[in-house]
């Protein structure tokens, strides 16, 4: 079975963009990044204005000089409703798109328990798993369920000095499904965006609350759906995106021809010089819209690229015809030396002129045999480079005719009733070959 090559014009195409920010309401923003053979998809929600959080000052002067890792300067509890109110809400989410085996691992938090913020004590992971709490975000969540009454907040957990954030919550998990690498779930205060929080908040810090999730492609279903659980609107997210550069697109190719010209051959790979520049000439000479532009380049990129599978597919053709051949010989020149040997054997045992002479033309049918097999071998070389490089589809320039069937059918696929001029010397019964070829892609 022959595998299809991945030319230039194929990795151009399903190239993605390095990605996008979209604010979503008020508090929250979603961004998808595009990095290597991953995307990440990033949803923020800004804790700050909506929930209070206690900051007192920590042990870390004297404890900095025993530790090994640095503990911040101050010692801070975030508010519990986060938990209940933020949490608990994403929670349900995850669990209703990937089920409740999919449950986060929880990684890290400290809560404080006791009567006043004055009279506390803390808890971490560690000791909830004593306590034969679940090491899961379900499992947290139904511990403080079960004591609301007396657990005041959630603390610091871990001070990361070389990003310059604090930790409050931490939890994730990873092979989810098998698009979805990983989902982590943080909640922190970033020391490096204090400055912002203060001037905009009038608060010390200023809680986030990450998900962030990895995956092979960032239009995962399972992404979607789940975004969709977290009333984010996605598909007009997309919408919007998409519209805003189409329309910003379209006007400025349109005003300037040098625009249209970069824009299809940044677009298009396989569309040379010469046929980006014939494209535009047809499109300015009979005053065509951009999207008659856009589709008469898609149609040409399609034609060049099945051209070169189809040369592709006739060289594999060839190769299995040849190696068929290769078998056929190899199979007759085994039954040509049993012959030769048998003979050799009769003329050692009673030799005559007639086996001499048979032999002598045996020799010489297996001699033409193995120059045919040494051809074939040579031709088989050619046709598996040829295979492995069918040609440069860039390199072909376009025929006119070629150019004036694609604005024909992108004319009538887009429902637009014109008449299009061509040069005199293009040849309408190869234009209608080609609208064929095109129409059958």
């Amino acid at each position: 079975m022959m595998r299809r090559r991945r030319t230039r014009s194929d990795s151009s195409e399903n190239k993605e963009s390095d990605g996008f920010r979209a604010v979503v309401s008020e508090n929250t923003s979603l961004s998808m990044y595009k990095r290597g053979e991953r995307a990440l998809c990033i949803i923020r929600k800004n804790l700050a204005k909506d929930y209070d959080i206690e900051v007192e000052a920590s042990e870390a002067p004297i404890l900095n000089k025993e530790l090994k890792d640095p503990e911040p300067y101050e010692s801070s509890m975030a508010d519990i409703k986060i938990i209940e109110e933020e949490v608990v809400p994403i929670n349900d989410a995850l669990r209703n798109v990937f089920g409740n085996e999919k449950d986060l691992n929880l990684y890290s938090v400290k809560i404080g328990i006791g009567g006043s913020k004055n009279d506390y004590v803390t808890i971490n992971e560690k000791d909830l798993v004593k306590f034969d709490v679940k090491p899961t975000l379900s499992g947290l969540i139904e511990f403080i369920k079960e004591n609301d009454e007396s657990i005041l907040g959630f603390l610091d957990r871990e001070y990361i000095n070389e990003e310059g954030n604090v930790i409050y919550l931490n939890c994730g998990r990873k092979n989810v499904s098998d698009n979805i690498f990983s989902i982590k779930l943080k909640i922190l205060a970033s020391m490096q965006q204090r400055g912002f929080f203060l001037q905009q908040e009038h608060k010390y810090y200023g809680l986030q609350l990450y998900i962030t999730i990895e995956s092979k492609t960032a239009d995962d279903d399972k992404i979607f759906e789940l975004l969709k659980e977290l009333e984010i609107d996605w598909e007009m997210i997309f919408f919007r995106r998409r519209l805003a550069i189409h329309d910003w697109t379209q006007i400025e190719c349109e005003r300037n021809t040098d625009n249209l010209k970069n824009y299809l051959r940044s677009k298009y790979k396989n569309l040379n010089y010469f046929d980006v520049n014939n494209i535009t000439r047809v499109v300015m000479k009979n005053q065509l819209t951009f999207i008659v532009a856009d589709k008469m380049a898609s149609l040409l990129f399609k034609m060049k690229t099945e051209r070169i599978l189809q040369l592709q597919e006739e060289y594999e053709r060839q190769y299995q015809l040849e190696q068929e051949r290769k078998s056929q010989i190899e199979e007759e020149r085994i039954t040509l030396m049993e012959k030769i040997n048998e003979l050799k054997r009769k003329q050692q045992l009673k030799p005559t002129r007639k086996i001499y002479i048979d032999i002598d033309s045996l020799n010489d049918e297996k001699l033409h045999l193995e120059q045919e097999k040494r051809k074939i071998l040579e031709k088989l070389s050619t046709l598996r480079e040829k295979i492995n490089d069918p040609g440069d589809e860039y390199s072909t320039s376009l025929k006119k005719a070629e150019i004036a069937a694609a604005a024909n059918l992108a004319c009538a696929y887009l429902g637009i009733s014109q008449k299009i001029e061509f040069d005199r010397d293009v040849s309408i019964a190869e234009i209608l070959k080609y609208q064929e070829e095109l129409t059958n892609i």
